[in-house]
């Protein structure tokens, strides 16, 4: 093997050990502690509430979620106008004392049981998995699992109000808008190809994998 070749695959290693380090250093009984002030909003099992806008979380990938409060934190989400459920959190985010915090918490509320919310809009699940198998199965996977590797966040689970609220801030430019938001800016082009309809139909199918 070359020596260049052997520097490059060291080098990925660290990388790659550098990561699982990171993941776990997380501590989630410090991050249930911090959690309780989430609870008022997102429910005492992260099982989230439709009439607090706030989505389902309990399940959700400890990577999304971490990545989620640091762009509340950063200004990245929850700073566009008319989002104001964003605004909310983005104060709530900065509650964290610092990146340990996160990751804690992030943690906590991964580790919970995933949930399965109440449908709340009445679509063809049929043709709406067609919609999702050829627009966003490639990245969240062909049940709504998520995908870390493609950091794309589970959908299943997380509420059919939240999806569509957050699927109409992508397509209205009030998410993903951010020069930093590199994920949101795909979803923000994806959002382009379905119309309402068809977003409900795609609620409908996850709803369906979530019972």
């Amino acid at each position: 093997m070359r020596p260049k070749t052997i520097i490059l695959n060291s080098l990925i290693l660290i990388s790659l050990l550098a990561g699982a380090t990171t993941v776990l250093a997380a501590d989630p009984e410090a991050g249930e502690a911090l959690y309780g002030t989430c609870a008022a909003c997102h429910g005492p099992k992260a099982e989230g509430a439709v009439a607090m806008k706030a989505p389902a979380l309990a399940g959700q990938s400890a990577a999304y979620l971490a990545r989620q409060l640091h762009n509340f934190r950063n200004g990245v989400r929850g700073t566009a106008d008319g989002d104001t459920p964003g605004a909310q959190m983005a104060a709530m985010a900065k509650t964290l004392a610092d990146d340990d915090a996160v990751a804690n918490v992030a943690a906590y509320i991964a580790s919970l049981p995933a949930v399965t919310p109440a449908a709340t809009v009445e679509g063809d699940a049929v043709a709406g998995n067609k919609q999702y198998q050829s627009k966003c199965g490639a990245c969240h996977g062909s049940s709504g699992q998520g995908n870390d590797a493609l950091n794309a966040p589970r959908l299943v689970g997380l509420g059919d109000t939240y999806l569509i609220r957050q699927f109409q801030n992508f397509k209205q430019g009030i998410r993903g808008s951010h020069p930093d938001d590199k994920y949101g800016r795909q979803m923000k082009m994806m959002a382009a190809t379905l119309n309402e309809q068809q977003l409900v139909d795609v609620a409908a199918f996850l709803n369906s994998k979530s019972e």
